[in-house]
């Protein structure tokens, strides 16, 4: 599971070979590397007031956001969040679109009352709306993508193959309350707009979470495969790689993994790396090598009477579960103690102390590779970008729970990095920024259509 230097070498440079070749061709890579159409990145030069719908899951947000005269500052955020009925994300188009454009619509009316003036309009006076949609859409321009299909529950009749853009702005309309949709991008590239706002030198937004993705700043000249009309070959665009597609057989893949793979419905054979590291998986994957350790010996005793049922059960070990084990530094392992006992059923008394060591040893396993193959879609990035032998200041931008909610794995992270780089370690690591952007999807979308509203 932890594989020597030279293999990881050998890993970072398929995965950026991978990642050119998903730059040069469509379809010929399992890196995608995306345009996102975003062709004016945030300076911090935006000013007004603009807003953002967001929306990846069952909730989703409206939001405004007063940005101020000074670079870089945002001098007001109002957010309001809102949990959307199972008959909208069930039911057909219009009763979706309808309920997200009369909340938004509703929202925006309280906020024009209380500042009594528009913010940021077009031409014909209407409120400029950024739209994060975190679902896989096909892209033709930045303000329009066809839905591809749903996920995370969603099942809306008429929507896949639909400009998702367009039924908003129609809904909007019937609302009272015509916008202009400048900007539609996914969580990602607003992660990365978003810190480009407070900061020029962010070249890669990262979610590190439930999932994983990365949106890169690189020349268009170098995406070669996006015939981009009149578009100034130096310009800089965001690119949404789309890395948690990468596999191939350098992956350090243990039986556990493709078991784990096997289980995992129509994502099987697909995402292959971010079931190596992601929140999605990780819990799972320790659970299955906890029970592979058992069936093989008597991990918890023969007071235990075998193997724990639970333990031979999908969703009964959680990645937080995996995080509160392996960052336990009581003496006795008393939270690795207390989690086996809620998830399995195995009181403290019939699990000794070098058993809850065991355990531990196995979890922090699972948890060093997760980082470990972060690590690896870093690096391959930075070699991409030409950074290893240009080094400069470079901020990655980043969200998510893995990330922002586990120390330890930020640790592991950096021990990661610095093998990298080995005798540059030093250098390059005093360089390399890493910069958490909690919920940076709403202020990059709102940004990204601010600046497309400057622009056009």
């Amino acid at each position: 599971m932890l594989p020597p230097r030279s293999a990881m070498q050998a890993l970072e440079d398929d995965i950026t070979k991978q990642m050119r070749s998903g730059m040069e061709k469509a379809n010929s890579s399992s890196v995608l590397m995306l345009p996102t159409f975003v062709l004016n990145l945030p300076t911090g030069e935006e000013k007004g007031s603009c807003y953002a719908i967001d929306i990846g899951g069952t909730n989703f947000r409206v939001v405004y956001y007063k940005l101020s005269d000074k670079r870089g500052q945002v001098e007001e955020t109002v957010m309001k969040q809102v949990a959307i009925p199972r008959e909208c994300y069930t039911g057909n188009s219009n009763k979706l679109f309808d309920f997200l454009a009369t909340t938004l619509a509703d929202f925006i009316r309280e906020q024009e009352e209380k500042h009594k003036k528009h913010g940021i309009t077009t031409a014909d006076g209407s409120p400029v709306v950024g739209f994060c949609f975190s679902f896989a859409v096909e892209q033709d321009s930045l303000d329009s993508g066809k839905l591809l299909g749903w996920t995370k529950g969603f099942d809306v009749d008429g929507v896949i193959g639909k400009d998702v853009v367009q039924l908003m702005s129609e809904a909007l309309v019937r609302a009272g309350k015509p916008c202009r949709v400048l900007a539609l991008i996914n969580d990602t590239v607003g992660v990365l707009t978003a810190s480009c706002y407070f900061d020029q030198a962010t070249e890669m937004g990262v979610i590190l979470g439930t999932g994983t993705n990365a949106c890169i700043v690189d020349k268009v000249a170098h995406l070669r495969k996006w015939k981009a009309k009149g578009v100034d070959p130096e310009t800089r665009t965001a690119i949404n790689t789309e890395w948690g597609c990468y596999g191939s057989n350098l992956l350090p893949r243990v039986k556990e993994d493709l078991e784990l793979d096997a289980a995992s419905g129509p994502q099987q054979g697909r995402m292959l790396i971010e079931k190596l590291m992601s929140g999605l998986y990780m819990g799972d994957c320790a659970r299955r090598v906890l029970l592979s350790f058992a069936q093989r010996t008597q991990l918890f005793g023969e007071s235990t009477d075998g193997i724990p049922e639970e333990l031979g059960k999908k969703d009964s070990f959680s990645t937080a579960d995996l995080s509160e084990i392996e960052s336990d530094c009581t003496i006795m392992r008393t939270r690795v103690a207390h989690v086996l006992e809620q998830n399995f059923g195995l009181y403290p008394d019939q699990v000794p102390l070098e058993t809850r060591y065991m355990v531990q040893a196995i979890c922090r396993l699972v948890v060093r590779r997760s980082a470990r193959m972060a690590a690896a879609l870093l690096v391959a990035v930075l070699k991409l970008q030409g950074w290893m032998e240009n080094p400069r200041r470079l901020v990655v931008a980043v969200d998510g729970g893995v990330f922002l909610k586990y120390p330890k794995w930020r640790r592991f992270l950096d021990q990661s990095l610095r093998e990298a780089f080995g005798s540059r370690s030093r250098e390059l690591m005093r360089l390399l920024q890493f910069k958490p952007v909690a919920d940076g999807s709403s202020l990059g979308a709102a940004v990204v259509a601010a600046a497309a509203a400057v622009s056009s």
